[in-house]
């Protein structure tokens, strides 16, 4: 955790294991803003972490000099089978009146994001953060009603007009049905013959990315 820059807030799209960890919110400084959906918000108080705050779909946040609008993602959020009240999922838009990046969690698409992407209009997306999956053809229909493939990120991030996307949920676990690369390698695959490469930036878990640094 000293490895960590100084933290304003924290965005959690929904309750899933591999997006919100109990853990890690308890190992890190107490005190730091939580923005949640609501159920999942209070969840998290009723648990002990208090420095949480419920957002809306739609509700726009100010964190500092920064504006946070939460959307609605395409996904079941639920941590359990049983919990569904703790279904939704949220997409973020964090907006400086400069620079701007979406966040997105885990989605499939949805013209919800791009909903939220015009509010800034006419000014111009900086960074899709999209998640990319991979599931067998067997899983890939249903994978799909929730999910991003490589090739869906890409067709998002056309749709999105955004500078620069950077793909995020591989390089971390294995799943059942897929390794932790197997999406990665699929779009790097893609990005041998996409026309707009150069604007992917595939970051290693861990890294990080300025958007000051944009040349695109």
């Amino acid at each position: 955790m000293s490895e960590l820059p100084r933290i304003d807030a924290i965005l959690l799209t929904h309750a899933h294991a591999d997006h919100l960890s109990f853990r890690s919110l308890r190992a890190l400084p107490r005190g730091i803003p939580i923005y949640a959906p609501p159920a999942v918000a209070q969840w998290l108080r009723r648990d002990g972490i208090s420095a949480v705050h419920s957002v809306e779909a739609g509700e726009e946040i100010r964190i500092r000099h920064v504006s946070v609008t939460a959307g609605t993602a395409r996904h079941i959020g639920a941590r359990y089978g049983i919990d569904r009240w703790r279904g939704a999922a949220h997409m973020y838009l964090i907006d400086d009146g400069r620079t701007s990046v979406l966040f997105t969690g885990d989605t499939a698409i949805t013209p919800d994001a791009l909903s939220l992407v015009s509010k800034i209009l006419p000014r111009r997306l900086d960074v899709a953060l999209l998640p990319i999956g991979f599931a067998p053809r067997w899983k890939e229909y249903f994978f799909r009603r929730g999910h991003l493939t490589a090739a869906d990120a890409l067709s998002l991030f056309e749709q999105l007009n955004a500078r620069v996307l950077i793909p995020f949920h591989w390089g971390t676990f294995q799943h059942v049905t897929s390794s932790a690369f197997d999406a990665i390698e699929i779009l790097r695959s893609l990005l041998m013959s996409y026309g707009k490469a150069s604007q992917v930036k595939i970051l290693p878990p861990g890294a990080t990315f300025s958007v000051t640094d944009r040349a695109v």
